[in-house]
């Protein structure tokens, strides 16, 4: 006899899934540009990205400084960008107000040496960094004044983003090693070296101690490292196995290291089955909290730049979502929770549309505005000065069998609830069954006021649902509609 199944889901606090048949109605395949953090109840929208640019001539006019390094002021309002002239020097750009405005260029903004993208930090006054094969420069904030070698290092072949560590000390990492500045301006190279096979990728503090994730200097062969070292001493204290593939970011959250490994998501010795994998450590062995696998090669390594709000973690990712690499997730994941009394969870949170094949090469906050340097040639996009939302945010569910995988079902009715509908905001429903390389669009609703709707056929034509055994549902949001949850209603028919 057939009979009548409800599947209802109002809480999307579970994040991105491992299996799209995973039973966990709290979890999901792809929720993208919506936060799913902030009340794990709803999909909240993101505000949409706006190009970002120097003046009021064009949105092309900053591409020249291909900024790749973005720190907000910790006693301004103003944003500094770390980029490179014509000739490839280093070159600051900053804006007044990291919210609003323009780019602009300060005196005495530039350096003698190449670039060296990857490290831009703030310590006792000065933006810190480094640039050409040896030199350590500083800028003085309050008076636009650059000293082109405060200090100089080995030869530089890599770098990864500074952190004033619990000794008030900056530690700068380059290749396989730490030089200290003081908080006199002293710089102290090879204050700490590590095995040769070993490039530094990210550090931060943990505890007592400086984390230090390391990638083998291979991609093709070879483990990832964290050490934990003491400040102090000539030797770390710890050094810990982080497995297969290449660390490109470590943090801490909530007293746990967290960090992203890029597992052959470019490279061919992958054979086309890579992963971005998403690990945590407390004491003992790094756990595998997270595995997203990519179904073709991206080309695009994970960048090295982060950031931590909100008890999350933010950084750059791109996965591909089909076999022949024309579908993907590209944007700022994030990974986290609300508190304690929900799991940790990854969702990909911030897309940018006007990202190319050549994708995201930095990323970057300010408050809860985000910057993103994307594209390839420099193209700067950040978050929309106003609410503005013309991006659709998509959720796609996981897969429903309705308790029963062997028989045929039948959709019924699909019901979409959401925040309060206002003007200029809509929903949009989708559905498909068994895996169908597209989703079926039901219907768009947008009547001002309501609080949710209910889809009983394919609103276009009037024709009834399809029927199969293995149902998928995607909900669009476009304009800023939060969604509070959906429910699918299918008769499971009798196959005898």
């Amino acid at each position: 006899m057939s009979k009548i199944v409800e599947q209802k889901i109002n809480n999307f606090s579970g994040g991105i899934s491992d299996s799209p048949r995973e039973d966990n109605a709290t979890k999901f395949q792809v929720a993208k540009h919506f936060d799913i953090f902030s009340n794990p109840t709803r999909l909240t929208p993101y505000r949409s990205l706006e190009a970002d640019h120097a003046t009021s001539v064009s949105a092309t006019d900053l591409k020249q400084y291909v900024v790749k390094d973005f720190l907000y002021h910790s006693s301004s309002a103003k944003l500094f960008g770390l980029g490179q002239t014509g000739a490839g020097l280093t070159k600051i750009v900053q804006k007044a107000d990291a919210t609003t405005g323009l780019w602009t260029t300060p005196s005495t903004s530039e350096g003698n040496g190449a670039v060296q993208n990857g490290c831009l930090v703030e310590y006792k006054g000065y933006l810190w960094g480094f640039q050409g094969t040896t030199q350590v420069w500083r800028w003085l904030i309050s008076t636009n004044t650059i000293t082109n070698s405060q200090g100089t290092v080995g030869t530089i072949t890599s770098v990864a983003q500074g952190v004033i560590a619990k000794d008030d000390n900056l530690y700068l990492p380059y290749n396989n090693k730490l030089a200290r500045v003081t908080s006199g301006g002293t710089v102290n190279d090879a204050v700490l070296t590590l095995p040769t096979n070993f490039k530094i990728t990210s550090i931060c503090n943990y505890g007592n101690y400086l984390a230090i994730g390391c990638a083998p200097i291979s991609t093709f062969n070879g483990t990832s490292k964290v050490f934990l070292w003491n400040l102090t001493s000539t030797d770390v204290q710890e050094a810990i196995d982080w497995g297969e593939g290449e660390l490109r970011i470590l943090e801490t959250i909530e007293g746990y290291l967290v960090g992203v490994t890029d597992r052959y998501l470019n490279n061919a010795t992958g054979a086309g089955r890579g992963s971005m994998i998403i690990q945590t450590y407390s004491g003992g062995v790094p756990q595998v909290v997270k595995e997203v696998f990519t179904q073709a090669l991206t080309g695009k390594t994970i960048p090295l730049t982060k950031f931590v709000k909100n008890n999350r973690l933010f950084f750059a990712c791109k996965i591909m979502s089909n076999s022949s690499g024309t579908e993907y997730l590209e944007g700022i994941w994030s990974f986290g929770r609300k508190n304690i009394n929900y799991p940790f969870a990854l969702n990909c949170d911030i897309v940018c549309e006007e990202s190319d094949t050549d994708g995201f090469q930095a990323i970057g906050s300010a408050g809860n505005f985000v910057f993103v340097t994307h594209s390839g040639d420099g193209s700067i996009s950040k978050t929309n000065d106003s609410a503005v939302y013309t991006y659709t945010s998509a959720y796609e569910s996981q897969i429903f069998d309705f308790g029963d995988i062997d028989s045929d079902k039948t959709l019924l009715s699909l019901k979409v609830s959401f925040r309060k509908l206002a003007t200029g905001e809509s929903v949009t429903a989708k559905y498909k069954w068994d895996g169908a390389t597209s989703f079926t669009t039901i219907g768009t609703f947008s009547t001002v006021g309501e609080l949710s709707h209910t889809f009983l056929n394919i609103e276009s034509t009037g024709g009834a649902f399809a029927s199969g055994r293995e149902l998928q549902v995607r909900i669009e949001s476009l304009g800023g509609l939060e969604l509070t949850g959906f429910k699918a209603i299918a008769r499971v028919n009798d196959n005898a």
